[in-house]
């Protein structure tokens, strides 16, 4: 109940925190996505504490206020809000990326067809951030990417061609790298975007404090 502020979504999250630290023995940069909070706020604490000099990635969409961007009608669900969950951990965050739909959709079919992983629209999220994040760090750094589905229900939507094409979400292949903003409230923006500047958007003076559910 109440998952966009009830601390007890956060702290869910702990054993899977200590699940990564012991399986994976360091980890230096952890990439997951943002809807309610709870799981990049409560897996993110407790990395923090373990290893002080993580980099902890967040990775949102287009059309999405959490992390200060204009609220818009958004076709991915899953990750993105239409208010500002008080369970995300801002301090946590030493970056944000936007990801729009057509490069979360190319990306999930590529990953399906060259590593039989599958999920939805978090999923190819997050794996076009890990993905630029690995191939621009150190080849010994350790990132951990959290996938938080599968495909089941997906099937008709990123899976779909006919849905897919509908949406204009078969354009091709995303960028190699972001477009790098400033600040969150810089511009508004409509493909893959990242901001290593992050704050609690309330804190924004031109922030446009909508309130609203997805």
């Amino acid at each position: 109940p109440d998952q966009y502020n009830n601390p007890d979504n956060t702290t869910a999250y702990t054993p899977l925190a200590l699940e990564l630290a012991t399986e994976l023995g360091h980890i230096d940069v952890l990439v997951c996505s943002v809807g309610t909070g709870g799981h990049s706020a409560g897996i993110g604490r407790v990395l923090r504490q373990l290893y002080p000099d993580i980099r902890i990635v967040g990775v949102d969409t287009i059309g999405s206020t959490i992390f200060g961007q204009p609220a818009r009608p958004r076709l991915m669900r899953g990750l993105g809000s239409s208010i500002y969950p008080r369970n995300v951990a801002y301090a946590t965050f030493d970056e944000v990326h936007w990801v729009a739909p057509h490069e979360a959709v190319h990306t999930c079919r590529r990953l399906a067809a060259s590593h039989y992983a599958t999920g939805g629209w978090s999923v190819g999220a997050v794996a076009l951030v890990a993905g630029w994040v690995a191939r621009t760090e150190a080849a010994d750094t350790r990132i951990a990417a959290v996938f938080p589905d599968g495909p089941q229900r997906y099937l008709d939507t990123v899976y779909d061609d006919e849905y897919c094409a509908r949406h204009g979400l078969l354009a091709g292949p995303p960028p190699p790298a972001p477009d790098v903003i400033g600040r969150a409230d810089e511009k508004e923006v409509d493909r893959w975007t990242r901001c290593t500047d992050v704050v609690d958007p309330l804190t924004l003076p031109s922030a446009t404090r909508e309130e609203g559910s997805e």
